[in-house]
């Protein structure tokens, strides 16, 4: 038995009083949250440590305004405390870190940038500064207390290792992104209130970033555990630009199992998310058009292409600052490169030439279109390209497309390459040599 005034029981205690004050019974309020009504009763009598997950549905369904989301936090980290039985899956370890010199981030830039929109200061912008002695100080060193300076730091992170991996470099992030989360996590039980919210929203992004360097390096189970926790704090801290982006990276996680079905399903749940963003129209449609053909339904590729098609054009300023990748010269590459995949995919799905042609119109957009200083995204692109003109029988300009970057290709440490390279073999098959691993 626990002494009375446990976190266990204090939760317990706020949540009875929560759902009593909305008129709902247990078993009502298990059932709009999707859990059973002995767990919920379980909760209420401080017999069980509460999920961040749960807490912050109730949180969200009963307007406790964050309460529920602390409670449950601190409960889970004294219940570590006190060298009890861990509760829940652990995090992933972060690789050991390379003794090397991190490279020197700029010393500030203006938020939101890459997607990136300060928790505190919101769409209003604001300048952030990463730490003095560079990514290497970054890694814990600052997150002794939970303040605005701290948020910037992790946000500063954030956006340098996104800026790396668009340039080729996201490998050298994967310790410090990994280390710099558990330490936040570490820190979340001491945070007031008002910045609960804030570092679950930033473990979230952290997390789906991480999820691709793991897959990156080929460890496809240890990206999805991180993309499993980013949903779970996306939702417990009611960030749905997050949740979603995060669906969208398993729905492709999916595509690159090669499984359609469960590429549409988590498509679909991203656009299911809630919020009045139309970006996320845009995001999750290009799923689910993916999805769908791999599995070979012209129909539905029809439809959701224009769907997609449409949702793009209406696009505003509003959604730039979560989606900025769909604007511009990048958004012009992001769309096709995603049509080029579909229509590869279908045209080899249902051994239609026509679908393989305009693969390769796509593809060659999006190559036309795609912003300097992306190796690996040209890389992936010129395959993808190659691999159009192999599914339509043109194993000659395949070839001649592939050939001057294979060993680029092959040096890249990137899955996406990998997969088109993978591909574009396979279907080849022992008609050129030359393209053999």
């Amino acid at each position: 038995m626990r002494a009375a005034g446990t976190d266990d029981e204090r939760f317990g205690r706020e949540l009875r009083r929560l759902r009593e004050q909305a008129g709902l019974t247990q078993v009502q309020l298990a059932t709009r949250l999707g859990y059973s009504h002995t767990y919920v009763s379980k909760l209420e009598s401080g017999a069980r440590v509460p999920r961040i997950a749960f807490a912050g549905g109730a949180d969200e369904l009963l307007g406790a305004g964050g309460s529920l989301v602390t409670l449950a936090t601190n409960a889970r980290a004294r219940r570590q405390d006190e060298c009890e039985q861990p509760v829940g899956v652990p995090l992933p370890r972060p690789p050991a870190l390379a003794e090397t010199v991190y490279p020197q981030p700029p010393r500030q830039f203006r938020l939101p940038a890459y997607g990136v929109i300060c928790p505190v200061h919101g769409t209003d912008g604001c300048t952030v500064a990463t730490a003095a002695d560079g990514l290497a100080g970054m890694v814990g060193g600052e997150l002794q207390s939970v303040g605005t300076d701290a948020v910037h730091v992790l946000a500063a992170m954030l956006v340098v290792a996104i800026e790396a991996d668009l340039q080729g470099r996201g490998g050298e992030f994967l310790a410090p992104l990994e280390q710099t989360l558990r330490a936040t996590m570490a820190l979340l039980p001491k945070a007031p209130e008002s910045m609960a919210t804030v570092l679950l929203r930033l473990a979230a992004r952290y997390a789906d970033r991480a999820a691709w360097l793991r897959v990156d390096r080929g460890q496809r189970a240890l990206g999805m555990a991180w993309l499993h926790r980013s949903v779970e704090w996306a939702a417990a801290s009611r960030d749905h630009a997050a949740a979603c982006s995060t669906l969208s990276s398993m729905s492709s996680l999916a595509l690159l199992e090669r499984d359609g079905a469960t590429a549409v399903a988590y498509a679909q749940a991203a656009a299911a998310v809630k919020g009045r963003r139309r970006w996320i129209a845009v995001q999750a449609g290009l799923g689910e058009l993916r999805g769908l053909a791999l599995l070979g339904d012209r129909q539905q590729v029809a439809r959701m292409s224009g769907d997609v098609q449409r949702a793009a054009e209406r696009l505003g300023d509003s959604d730039r600052f979560e989606a900025p990748w769909l604007f511009d010269a990048e958004g012009a590459t992001y769309l096709a490169s995603h049509f080029a995949g579909a229509m590869r995919d279908l045209a080899e799905a249902t051994e239609d030439p026509a679908s393989a042609r305009r693969a390769v119109t796509f593809a060659e957009s999006a190559l036309a279109n795609l912003p300097a200083g992306m190796p690996s995204s040209r890389l992936m692109l010129t395959l993808r390209l190659a691999d159009s003109h192999a599914c339509g029988g043109a194993v000659d300009a395949a070839v001649d497309l592939a050939r001057p970057v294979l060993s680029a290709a092959r040096a890249a440490g990137s899955v996406l390459v990998d997969n088109e390279l993978d591909r574009l073999r396979l279907r080849l098959g022992t008609q050129r040599e030359d393209l053999r691993a």
